[in-house]
C-alpha cells in the first residue's frame, strides 16, 4: 500500500548572446546571460535605462560621496527537499559575516593585496542585515525555508516568493541551476522586475556546512553585479579572450583585462598590470573592490533605477525591523528521510523548525511507539501496516507554533503482495494509486506517470510520462508492487520502453534509472541507469513523441538472480526531467532465466590491477561481440585526468596500460569504461 568607454555603447551591444549554457559544465557566473534574456524583453527601453543609469553613476561620482554606512535588509530563500540544500541557519548566518567584512574592508586577507593595488582597495561602506519583519509586518529571521523540486532548476521562475524589491535584497539557495552557473543576478533595471535578485547554489553559500572558504566570495560577486558592476573584462562570461581589452566595465580605476581564471598576480593581458585580486574576477583570489567600483555601487544605491535607493532609507529600515531586537516564536517543520518502511522498523524525525530557535518540542505519534515525545530527533517504530499522520509543537519564550503532517507515514508490510512465480502488468485494467500496490510520486507537479491510450506494445495502454511539457530538475517515480522473488529461480525484470530526444535544443539532460528496495522502500539501490542516448529507441524529435509501432520499442531486462532470497521487493522506475521527449512503459514482468547477458559478461570481466598500486595499471575487459571503447579516469573531485579513445575493437579479450605518469599523484580514482552506451565504473587507489 503505497500513496571608461560608455559601458551602455559597448557592454550592451559588442557581446554575443548565447542563450542557454550547457547543465554539464559548472561556471562562475549566469549574470551576463540572465541580463540578456532581460534585455530581449524590451531592446530599446532597456538600452535607454541602462544609459539613463549610467548618466546618473556619471554625476554621482562628480558629486563629493557620503561617508554613511548604507544597511540593506536581506532575505534567503531556500528552495530544497530537506536534501543538503536546505542548509542550516548558521551557514547563512556565516555568509552575512563574509560579505559585510568583504564589503567594508574587513576580511583578513586583504592583507594579502598586492602593493600595486592596495592603495585604491575599497571600503564600500554597505551593511547587509537579515530581515526581522517580513512584508506583512510578521516576526522572521530574515530566512524563509521553501519545500519545492524548483531548488533543481534554479532559474528565474525557481524564484518563488519574492519579497518587495524596494524592501529587501532577494537572494535564493537552491541545489542546482539550470543554465550550469554557479550563480547568477540582475543588475538594476525596471525590466524583469519579478526575477529581481540573486540565484545562488547552496555550496556557494558561507565558508561552512556545505559551503567552503575558496567558494563563499560567490554571494560578494554577485552582490556586486546586483550593485551595477559588471566583471573587470566587461560585460560577458568569456574570460581569458584577447578581444576583451577593447571592452570596458565602466570603472575608472580598474586595468582593462583579459579576465582571468586563476591567480596569476603578475598579470598584464592588456598591456597593464591586471587587478587579478577583484572580487568581480574568477580567480578564486580575491580580496577587495576598487574604490570606482565603490562609487558605481553607491551609485546604484542613490539611483531610483529597480528602487535600489529606498532600502537603506530609515521608513524602510523599520519596516523591514533590522534594527531590532525581536526574536520570533518558533515556526514547526520536521521531516524523515525513510517516510516508507516495513513493519517495526524505525524512523528517525528531524526537527527542522525555524524563525526562532525552539526551547521545547511535543510530538504525536498516534500508532507509533512511542505515541509521544519531547525530544528534538525522536525514533518511533510502527507494529502495524497502514498510513499514519505525525503532529509536532514546538515552543520558546516567545511563542508555540504546532504542524501535522496527515497520511505522513506509510508502514508496509513484510508479506509481499505478488507471492506466486508469475508476475505481469501490461496497464490494460490498471488504476495507478488504486489498492493495488502501483503508486507514483511527483515532485514538483506538472506532469506524472499515467496510463494512456495513446499507444502501446501490445494490447491498447501503456504508462506514459509527458515530458516534452515537464519542467527540468522535476522527479516523477513510478514504483510496482511488492514482489517474492523467492518463487522464481532465476529471476529476470523485462520491460518495454519508447523514448525520444528533443533535436537540437536538448542541452539539459534527463535521468532514467530503475531501483529496487528489499526493506518496503527505506532504502534503495540503483539497478539500471541510461545515458540519454542508450534510452533513445527513435530518433531525436521537437514535436510530442508518441510512438507509432511496435519497431518504436525496445524491450530491456536487468538479471535479478543475485535478489533471489529476498521475499519482499519493489522496483522504482525513476525519472529526472532534463529537455528531452515524451517516456513510454509498457509490458513489464518478470520471468526465470539461466542465460547471463552481455552486460553481465563485461561487469564480470571487468578488472583494474594490481589495484591498489605504486606502478603502472592494467585495465582488462572483454567483449562479446565488436563495439566501440572509451576508457577515461577520474579523480576524486571529478575531474577527467585520462581520456583514450580505443575506436571500434573486435570480440574478445582486451588490455590497456595506464600509466601512473599519465595520473595527478596518490589517490582515488574512478576508471569509466564505456562500451557502446553501456558505462561501468570501478575505483582505482594509486599509492
Amino acid at each position: 500500500m503505497r500513496t571608461k568607454i560608455s559601458i551602455c555603447t559597448i557592454i550592451f551591444s559588442t557581446i554575443f548572446f548565447s542563450t542557454k549554457l550547457s547543465a554539464q559544465v559548472k561556471t562562475p557566473c549566469g549574470t551576463y546571460d540572465a541580463n540578456k534574456a532581460i534585455e530581449m524583453i524590451d531592446p530599446e527601453g532597456y538600452r535607454l535605462e541602462r544609459e539613463k543609469l549610467e548618466q546618473e553613476t556619471i554625476e554621482f561620482a562628480q558629486r563629493k560621496s557620503s561617508a554613511a554606512t548604507y544597511t540593506i535588509p536581506v532575505v534567503f530563500h531556500i528552495l530544497h527537499l530537506y536534501g543538503t540544500e536546505n542548509i542550516s541557519d548558521a551557514q547563512i548566518f556565516d555568509a552575512m559575516e563574509v560579505i559585510n567584512r568583504d564589503f567594508n574592508k574587513q576580511n583578513a586577507d586583504t592583507a594579502n593585496t598586492i602593493a600595486a593595488f592596495a592603495g585604491i582597495a575599497a571600503n564600500v561602506g554597505i551593511e547587509f542585515k537579515l530581515a526581522k519583519l517580513d512584508p506583512q509586518g510578521n516576526c522572521t529571521n530574515g530566512i524563509d525555508r521553501i519545500y519545492s523540486a524548483y531548488t533543481n532548476v534554479g532559474d528565474d521562475n525557481s524564484k518563488l516568493n519574492q519579497w518587495p524589491r524596494n524592501k529587501y535584497l532577494n537572494i535564493w539557495v537552491v541545489k542546482d541551476i539550470s543554465s550550469g552557473a554557479a550563480g547568477y543576478s540582475q543588475y538594476p533595471s525596471n525590466f524583469g522586475a519579478a526575477a529581481d535578485g540573486i540565484m545562488i547554489l547552496h555550496t556557494y553559500v558561507g565558508s561552512i556546512g556545505t559551503g567552503s572558504p575558496s567558494r563563499s566570495r560567490a554571494l560578494t560577486h554577485e552582490i556586486g553585479h546586483w550593485l551595477n558592476l559588471a566583471h573587470p573584462w566587461g560585460n560577458s562570461n568569456t574570460p581569458g579572450v584577447a578581444s576583451n581589452c577593447n571592452i570596458d566595465d565602466g570603472v575608472t580605476d580598474t586595468p582593462n583585462t583579459i579576465g582571468w581564471t586563476s591567480c596569476n598576480l603578475n598579470g598584464t593581458s592588456c598591456g597593464s598590470l591586471d587587478n587579478v585580486q577583484n572580487f568581480m574576477e574568477y580567480s578564486y583570489c580575491s580580496t577587495m573592490f576598487t574604490n570606482g567600483q565603490k562609487t558605481r555601487m553607491l551609485a546604484a544605491l542613490n539611483s531610483s533605477t529597480a528602487s535600489r535607493n529606498n532600502l537603506s532609507t530609515a521608513a524602510n529600515l523599520t519596516a523591514t525591523g533590522v534594527n531590532s531586537n525581536t526574536v520570533c516564536a518558533p515556526d514547526a517543520d520536521f521531516y524523515t528521510l525513510t517516510p516508507t518502511v516495513c513493519v517495526n522498523s524505525s524512523v528517525n524525525f528531524v526537527d527542522n523548525s525555524s524563525l526562532g530557535a525552539a526551547t521545547s518540542w511535543n510530538w504525536s505519534f498516534p500508532g507509533g511507539s512511542p505515541a509521544t515525545s519531547t525530544d528534538q530527533s525522536p525514533v518511533v517504530t510502527y507494529a502495524t501496516s497502514g498510513t499514519y499522520s505525525v503532529s509536532l509543537t514546538v515552543s520558546n519564550a516567545n511563542g508555540s507554533n504546532s504542524v501535522t503532517k496527515n497520511s505522513y507515514v506509510t508502514v508496509e508490510s513484510t508479506t509481499a503482495d505478488i507471492t506466486t512465480p508469475t508476475f505481469f502488468e501490461g496497464f490494460e485494467n490498471l488504476t495507478l494509486g488504486a489498492a493495488n500496490g502501483w503508486s507514483t510520486t511527483n515532485l514538483g507537479g506538472g506532469s506524472a506517470w499515467a496510463t494512456t491510450t495513446a499507444t502501446a506494445y501490445t494490447g491498447s495502454k501503456s504508462v506514459r510520462l509527458n515530458n516534452i511539457s515537464n519542467t527540468p530538475g522535476f522527479i516523477d517515480e513510478l514504483i510496482t508492487p511488492s514482489i517474492d522473488l523467492t518463487q522464481f529461480t532465476s529471476p529476470r525484470l523485462y520491460y518495454k520502453v519508447a523514448y525520444a530526444n528533443l533535436t537540437a535544443t536538448d542541452n539539459i539532460t534527463n535521468t532514467f534509472q530503475i531501483l529496487s528496495s528489499v526493506d518496503c522502500g527505506k532504502t534503495w539501490g540503483v539497478r539500471r541507469t541510461y545515458t540519454e542516448t542508450a534510452l533513445e529507441t527513435v530518433n531525436p524529435q521537437n514535436s510530442s513523441f508518441t510512438p507509432t509501432s511496435q519497431s518504436q520499442w525496445r524491450e530491456d531486462n536487468i538479471n535479478l538472480s543475485s535478489f533471489a532470497i529476498y521475499s519482499n521487493i519493489i522496483f522504482k522506475f525513476k525519472f529526472v526531467a532534463g529537455e528531452g521527449n515524451n517516456l513510454y512503459l509498457d509490458d513489464i514482468n518478470l520471468n526465470n532465466t539461466t542465460s547471463l547477458t552481455e552486460m553481465e559478461s563485461l561487469e564480470n570481466n571487468f578488472r583494474v590491477y594490481p589495484n591498489p598500486s605504486d606502478q603502472d595499471a592494467v585495465v582488462y575487459f572483454s567483449t562479446e561481440s565488436n563495439a566501440t571503447i572509451v576508457v577515461k579516469v577520474f579523480d576524486l573531485l571529478g575531474k577527467e585526468v585520462y581520456n583514450n579513445n580505443m575506436g571500434t575493437l573486435a570480440a574478445g579479450n582486451h588490455n590497456l596500460i595506464l600509466n601512473k605518469e599519465t595520473l595527478s599523484g596518490s589517490g582515488l580514482y574512478f576508471v569509466r569504461l564505456s562500451v557502446n552506451d553501456t558505462q561501468l565504473t570501478k575505483k582505482f587507489i594509486l599509492k
